[in-house]
């Protein structure tokens, strides 16, 4: 049969084309035509002006090798970065960089008999040995202050049932791992990466608040490359544990998806967990300056939450009391008024400010009858009443340095006995824990700021006027301590606790601080709003006029110590006599002789004899900062005044 339908020639026109390199690259349609002699260039090189080329050969270029030459660029300074730390003499222990993401897929074994594996961390992956080493580390110094995970599980079940856990643990572990110095630093950034992904995941909500919790109470040592968050993290934590309804754990299924009833002990729990929750949201506040905006008491002082906190140790019981008593503490005083209060608004702080102490008193008996309950039972019982008494301490000195915002004229010895009295307390406590226990290896960024308020206390009320009513020798002795104790609590080279002591110490050297433009003597705050950091943040605020203003600083050379110090020559702020000294118009020798450091020879018990010269540190963003002090003096909408 013949074929009706003839077969039509192909057209010219319908030979297949070849585009250009660039088109061939990008997967675009070509309009040149390398046919021809001179070839010209295609419409959209010549509109993107590039060269316009044909070539046979054609191999496409991964679109992702710049990515990842970036990426193993970061690997390769990150290796060096960590190579540069000196391991210890015949440590086996290695850390390696890998460009890989996991080293361990999800079908390996996990059982607590199976020896630590290896785990890999934006890159960094530490061998076993290393994380067998920081979970012993976490265990033996930090576990016991804050008993909040099962010391029985093993690394790896830490890491598959709760990876962001797992890391925080390493981490804090790792703040005094001597074999590798820098680990620390290292992993601040992936594991603050690995914070903010767990706000926005839906499954483990307790491991993950437990990891904030730890981490909250154990930041990372802050640096030029690394700011605190604690203080945007303690209200995450906060909400995130309302948000899973441990507020109202007798309520718990009004914020589960299935209605069911817990058990008992399982309430207990989530009481407990809400406990450290408020403590610590508290604390971070507190270390902050700042008044947390939650109202406890709504909460903890229903009926049913009332018997579930009665089943809670004790020691968790004073605390969160404490708690309690500072955050309704400072909402009574703000609503009270610190910028300027008047004669009567004072007498009603000193009434409040007692009632407050009163509390105190009541939880301070709590504590000493559970000691003697149990202390035939447990050998070392003592050891939490020792905790139980330094948080009562600090919370005392939280309410005295309140006497600071009085006025000039109100502000009279018995106030400053008081502030002096609980100060001396909480400095001889830290002392005494440092001795026993090395309580510079696992302090607590919290305790760090109590020990800071401290030293701002002790060297304000040992320059003010009363000094000849105090103990001066006993204060002196204690100032000592305090900075030898804050600069041991120091990480790394230049974090916070190193940069901060050495500013209470050249606070203390200060010849003008705490004073007037005319000489007299000023201890009262200008800083109003930052409750019982005030005091800190007052004298920080002190010595950046004193030392960092441009308009009034003039160096001097040839200081003690081979240090240079400044020396501010305003107006009629200090006179210098004839032979050179500097007359302060103070009458009396008290005070007079606080001037200057006094001189270790005069001071008996050697007191203050030990002080060395402070490491060289600037005061620069990094730490007003840290401080909290984040936002400049100019506002403007470009967003150039936030830091």
């Amino acid at each position: 049969m013949e074929d009706t339908h003839p077969q039509k020639a192909p057209r010219a026109s319908a030979r297949k084309k070849t585009a250009c390199a660039e088109c061939r690259q990008q997967k675009m349609r070509c309009d040149g035509d390398p046919g021809t002699l001179d070839p010209p260039a295609c419409t959209r090189c010549r509109r993107l002006k590039i060269p316009c080329v044909f070539s046979a050969p054609f191999r496409r270029t991964h679109k992702r090798k710049r990515l990842q030459e970036l990426e193993e660029e970061t690997t390769a300074l990150k290796h060096q970065l960590l190579s540069a730390s000196p391991a210890a003499p015949g440590n086996h222990i290695h850390v390696s960089w890998i460009p890989t993401a996991r080293t361990i897929r999800h079908n390996e074994p996990s059982a607590d008999n199976y020896p630590t594996l290896s785990r890999t961390i934006d890159g960094l992956e530490l061998a076993s040995g290393i994380i067998d080493d920081c979970f012993e580390l976490y265990f033996k110094n930090y576990h016991s202050l804050l008993p909040i995970l099962d010391p029985s599980v093993s690394p790896n079940a830490f890491y598959e049932h709760a990876s962001f856990l797992f890391w925080v643990v390493v981490s804090i572990g790792s703040q005094r791992y001597t074999r590798q110095p820098s680990l620390t630093r290292t992993l601040a950034l992936p594991v603050t990466q690995l914070v903010l992904q767990s706000t926005i995941v839906r499954t483990k909500p307790i491991e993950r608040m437990k990891a904030l919790i730890l981490l909250l109470n154990w930041p990372f040592p802050t640096g030029p490359f690394y700011r605190d968050p604690s203080f945007v993290l303690g209200g995450t934590l906060f909400h995130m544990a309302m948000h899973c309804g441990l507020h109202a754990p007798t309520f718990s299924q009004d914020f589960s998806k299935p209605y069911r009833n817990l058990p008992e002990h399982e309430l207990v729990q989530r009481a407990e967990m809400w406990a450290y929750v408020v403590i610590t949201y508290q604390r971070t506040c507190s270390s902050s300056g700042q008044a947390n905006l939650a109202s406890f008491e709504i909460y903890n002082e229903q009926t049913h939450f009332k018997a579930l906190l009665e089943k809670l140790p004790v020691t968790l019981r004073i605390q969160i009391q404490i708690s309690n008593i500072i955050s309704r503490a400072h909402k009574t005083l703000l609503d009270l008024g610190l910028l300027s209060m008047t004669p009567q608004q004072e007498r009603t702080m000193d009434a409040l400010l007692k009632g407050f102490n009163t509390e105190l008193d009541s939880l301070e008996n709590l504590a000493s009858l559970s000691t003697d309950q149990v202390q035939d039972v447990i050998p070392y019982a003592d050891f939490s009443s020792v905790w139980d008494r330094l948080y009562i301490a600090c919370a005392r000195q939280d309410l005295a340095v309140m006497h600071f915002y009085k006025s000039a004229t109100t502000l009279d010895a018995q106030s400053c006995m008081l502030i002096f009295n609980a100060t001396s307390s909480v400095l001889e406590q830290v002392r005494s824990l440092n001795r026993d226990y090395s309580l510079h290896r696992t302090c607590s960024r919290f305790l760090l700021t109590v020990t800071l308020l401290s030293l701002a206390s002790m060297a304000r009320i040992l320059k003010g006027p009363f000094a000849g009513y105090l103990d001066q020798t006993r204060g002196y002795d204690l100032f000592d301590a305090g900075v030898h104790f804050a600069r041991s609590c120091s990480v790394q080279k230049g974090d916070f606790a190193e940069r901060c002591s050495a500013l209470a110490e050249r606070i203390w050297k200060s010849k003008s601080v705490f004073r007037n433009p005319d000489g007299t003597i000023n201890i009262t705050l200008r800083v109003r709003n930052r409750l019982s950091c005030g005091p800190w943040h007052d004298a920080v605020k002190c010595w950046k006029e004193e030392f960092f203003d441009p308009e009034c600083v003039h160096h001097a050379s040839g200081t003690d110590n081979g240090t240079v110090f400044a020396h501010i020559f305003v107006g009629s702020r200090k006179h210098v006599s004839a032979n050179g000294g500097v007359e302060t118009g103070i009458p009396w020798s008290a005070t007079a002789r606080l001037d200057l450091p006094p001189d270790p020879s005069s001071v008996p018990n050697g007191a203050l004899s030990n002080i060395s010269a402070a490491p060289q540190f600037l005061l620069d963003d990094e730490l007003l900062g840290d401080l909290g002090l984040g936002l400049s003096d100019n506002w403007d909408v470009a967003g150039s005044s936030m830091n």
